[in-house]
């Protein structure tokens, strides 16, 4: 399970990577790495790390995340 905490921003925001649906976005500011994703009413961030720290939890969520589309 993933720790999510409500998006401060420190710094010039950089998107990376967006996940396949959009859900999830893969970030930089200020030479650290997060993982976004919009919650309804704003942003949740996981905690910022290095990249060598931060791309594994990336990737997990990549990996495991199903997003159904509602039609």
């Amino acid at each position: 399970m993933q720790e999510w905490e409500p998006y401060v921003q420190y710094g010039m925001l950089r998107v990376r990577e967006t996940s396949c649906c959009g859900e999830y976005e893969w970030c930089c500011e200020g030479g650290l790495y997060f993982v976004l994703r919009h919650n309804g009413e704003g942003y949740e961030a996981t905690p910022r790390r290095r990249y060598a720290d931060a791309r594994p939890v990336w990737e997990a969520l990549i990996r495991t995340h199903r997003h159904t589309f509602s039609r």
